[in-house]
């Protein structure tokens, strides 16, 4: 901003400057969006040309005025981030406890989007998940009215493979796990083209998803139909729903496997259970045995099958036994002080050796094997 040749143009210039960051600030507060650096930039500038005019010899007291009027403006603008940050706290902590109450982990990621667009005040929120080399947009939720072409969205992401390219801002995120935030959407290099030409996307914000150091996917808001663009302020919260949706997500699939491997385990049990009732009320009669394999001519005799404790070896039964007890493999390693690889070596031989396919089946085989082995005489 040029300095004024006259007190006149100098107040003009002042006076449009707060005008339009008045304005600005009354927009942002009707959409729970933030005052823009770009808006507080001109405000300083218009107070740097006002406190060089104060060196001329007349209206210094009215440019005195001037000045407290632009910081007066300042401090309303930090006031009004600063509470529309705090509250967009508040309410992601109060959507996050209603998302605990999700049954899956589907339920779960289908909810969140919505969720994260009202917590903070966007109008589209998109949720895209991250495997290999490729991430795939999967869900958008847009306010009502907003999007007039929301549909083109669902065909373009139905299918679509997007590369985790060099400088794209999603290969960024994956490596260095952070936010980011986006200004001019169709200009910066690191946007993939076809997908902002789809969403009409002008600035935008995204968070990686990470359960644990992984990425396993993104999320990405904006506020489209809204007069202020998106804010460093939004891109902090959209990075707290996305840190604690990650470790949300983690506990919800944990419980989902631990249901499923339960519910193998259970019919499993359930099997052997019949069977050895079976066994058990078998009538017994009088010669009614299986003969014992005695050698023949044609060839040596049959061996009898091992006992089950002859069938692993002193390590395997070690690991089996946490494994038994529900152990995960890391579980396992940290308690006999071994590599994961060589516990899941373990696993596999073990799984071998009993003819099972699951964890679960493993158990039963081995319960099995038990009750099949005659008991040994009381001394």
């Amino acid at each position: 901003m040029a300095a004024p040749t006259s007190h006149p143009e100098s107040v003009r210039a002042v006076d449009g400057c707060l005008a339009r960051a008045k304005e600005t600030r009354e927009r942002a507060l009707a959409c729970r969006g933030y005052v823009g650096e770009r808006v507080r930039r001109d405000l300083r500038e218009a107070r740097d040309v006002v406190r060089a005019d104060l060196t001329q010899p007349t209206g210094r007291i009215h440019r005195l005025e001037v000045l407290a009027r632009l910081a007066a403006e300042e401090r309303a603008l930090d006031d009004h981030n600063r509470r529309t940050h705090e509250q967009a706290r508040a309410d992601v902590y109060e959507t996050l406890q209603r998302l605990r109450r999700c049954a899956t982990s589907d339920e779960l990621v289908n909810r969140a989007p919505g969720a994260l667009r009202e917590a903070c005040g966007f109008t589209r929120v998109m949720i895209s998940r991250a495997q290999g080399t490729r991430w795939f947009p999967a869900r958008i939720d847009v306010v009502d009215g907003v999007d007039a072409d929301a549909d083109a969205f669902q065909r373009f992401a139905a299918g679509t493979e997007i590369p985790l390219a060099h400088m794209l801002l999603e290969t960024e995120m994956v490596r260095r796990r952070k936010p980011v935030i986006v200004e001019d959407a169709a200009r910066d290099p690191r946007t993939y083209k076809p997908l902002i030409r789809v969403t009409q996307c002008t600035s935008y914000v995204a968070a990686p998803i990470m359960p644990s150091r992984r990425v396993i996917g993104f999320l990405h808001a904006d506020r489209l139909g809204q007069t202020v663009p998106v804010a460093p302020e939004d891109r902090d919260g959209l990075s707290l729903f996305a840190a604690h949706f990650g470790v949300l997500l983690a506990r919800v699939v944990l419980a989902e496997r631990i249901e499923r491997q339960g519910s193998e385990l259970r019919t499993e049990l359930h099997g052997a259970v019949a069977r050895l009732e079976a066994l058990s009320d078998a009538r017994i009669e009088l010669g009614d045995h299986t003969p014992a394999v005695r050698p023949s001519a044609a060839g040596p005799a049959a061996l009898p099958a091992p006992r089950r404790d002859a069938l692993l070896t002193p390590r395997e039964r070690e690991v089996f036994q946490l494994v038994a007890s529900g152990a995960t493999n890391r579980a396992v390693a940290s308690e006999l002080v071994l590599s994961q690889e060589t516990v899941k070596n373990h696993v596999s031989s073990i799984l071998r050796k009993l003819g099972a396919t699951s964890r679960a089946q493993a158990v039963v085989r081995y319960l099995e094997l038990a009750a099949d082995e005659p008991r040994r005489p009381n001394r």
